[in-house]
C-alpha cells in the first residue's frame, strides 16, 4: 500500500439545526464531532458503531450530500470541501457510494443502461452504442450479463440490483467507494456473494472502500483497519486483529460482546459487557467522553475533557483508562 492516503478526513463535524424553541434560537445538534481518518489505496475501512452513532451522516458528508460544518475532506490530494459547482461535480467522479437499499436506489422507470450510463455521458462524453458497450462491460464485471442493459430494475432481484448499482459506482473508475450498510438489505447467502464481489473488485482494480456497517461479523471479514464511531465521536481506530482480538476501548468491548457466537456451548460461557447508565442526551451533550455515564471505569476526568487519541497496544483509542490486552478483555472479542 502507498504511504499517501487517497483519502483524508481531518477535523469533520456535521450539525443540523436543533428543534424549534416557543422563545430564543434552537441550539444545532452536533452529529459528528471532530471525526479524523484515512484510507490507502485499496484499503478497505469498517467503520462501525450502534445506529445513530453518526456513520451514515460522515459518508453523506464525505460526498458533500450534505455539508460539513467543519473539517476537511482531502481526496488525491484535493480539497473537497473547498470545491463547488463545476469543480466539485469533477472530483466527484473519484468517490462514488454504494447506497443500503438497493430497491429504492435504482430508478425505477430508467432502463439499466440510463442508469449505469449517466455518468459515462455526463464526465465522458460517450452516447448511443459506445455508451452502451461500456455499460455492458461494467454489468459483465459486476457477474451480469451485457444484454441486461435493456432492462428495468423490476426485472431483477435484490442482489442483482445492488450489483447494478456497484456497476454505477465503478463506471468513472473512482478511487474511493463508499459501502453505506450496502449488504444489510440482502440475505445470508446473497451478502456471501455481494462481499466475494467488492472483495474481487478490490484486487482487481484497486479501489479503496468505506465499508459502513452495524453487521460486525461482515467488517471482520472484509475490512484491513476498523474505526468505532459512539455518540458522533470516533472511539477506537486499528487492525481488524487489534479491534476484534484485543478491544482497548470500552465501548468497542461492549460492541463485540453484544455479536452472539454461533457455538451454544462457547455462547453460554462467554462473557457479556453489561451496560448501565443512562444514553448521552443529544440536544445537551456532555462536555467529557460521551460514554462516561455508561462506562465502569469513568473517572471525574472522563466527564470533564473528551479524551484525545493516543496509541495503545498498536491501536489508536479516545480513552483515559484503556483496557490492557489481558485474559479478562479477551474474554468479551468476538470470537472467529
Amino acid at each position: 500500500m502507498s504511504e499517501q492516503p487517497v483519502l483524508e478526513v481531518a477535523g469533520l463535524e456535521v450539525s443540523f439545526p436543533g428543534k424549534k424553541k416557543m422563545f430564543g434560537k434552537a441550539a444545532p445538534i452536533r452529529a459528528v464531532k471532530g471525526v479524523s481518518l484515512s484510507i490507502q489505496p485499496g484499503e478497505t475501512l469498517g467503520l462501525v458503531g450502534e445506529s445513530g452513532s453518526g456513520k451514515s451522516t460522515v459518508a453523506r458528508a464525505l460526498m458533500r450530500l450534505i455539508e460539513p460544518a467543519a473539517g476537511r475532506v482531502t481526496l488525491k490530494g484535493e480539497d473537497l470541501t473547498a470545491l463547488k459547482g463545476s469543480a466539485l461535480r469533477k472530483a466527484r467522479r473519484n468517490i462514488q457510494m454504494v447506497f443500503q437499499d438497493p430497491y429504492s436506489s435504482l430508478d425505477p422507470s430508467a432502463l439499466v443502461a440510463d442508469t449505469v450510463g449517466e455518468a459515462l455521458e455526463v464526465h465522458e462524453g460517450l452516447k448511443g452504442k459506445e455508451r452502451d458497450a461500456r455499460v455492458a462491460e461494467l454489468l459483465e464485471l459486476v457477474g451480469l450479463a451485457g444484454h441486461h442493459l435493456e432492462r428495468y430494475p423490476y426485472e431483477f432481484s435484490g442482489g442483482q440490483r445492488q450489483r447494478i448499482a456497484i456497476a454505477r459506482a465503478l463506471a468513472l473508475n473512482p478511487a474511493v467507494v463508499v459501502c453505506d450498510e450496502a449488504v444489510s438489505a440482502l440475505d445470508v447467502s446473497t451478502q456471501n456473494q455481494i462481499i466475494g464481489l467488492l472483495e474481487g473488485l478490490r484486487e482487481k482494480l484497486n479501489v479503496a472502500y468505506l465499508f459502513i456497517s452495524h453487521d460486525l461479523a461482515v467488517v471482520r471479514h472484509i475490512s484491513d483497519r476498523v474505526a468505532v464511531m459512539y455518540f458522533g465521536h470516533l472511539v477506537e481506530v486499528g487492525t481488524v486483529e487489534q479491534i476484534f482480538e484485543r478491544p482497548a476501548h470500552p465501548y468497542t468491548r461492549a460492541l463485540l460482546s453484544a455479536v452472539p457466537i454461533a457455538d451454544p456451548v462457547r455462547q453460554r460461557g462467554r462473557k457479556t459487557a453489561i451496560l448501565s447508565g443512562e444514553i448521552p442526551d443529544i440536544v445537551n451533550p456532555p462536555k467529557g467522553c460521551p460514554f462516561a455515564s455508561r462506562c465502569e471505569f469513568a473517572t471525574d476526568a472522563c466527564t470533564e475533557k473528551m479524551p484525545e487519541f493516543r496509541d495503545h497496544d498498536g491501536s489508536s483509542v479516545a480513552c483515559y483508562h484503556p483496557l490492557e490486552n489481558s485474559p479478562t478483555s479477551e474474554a468479551f472479542a468476538l470470537s472467529q
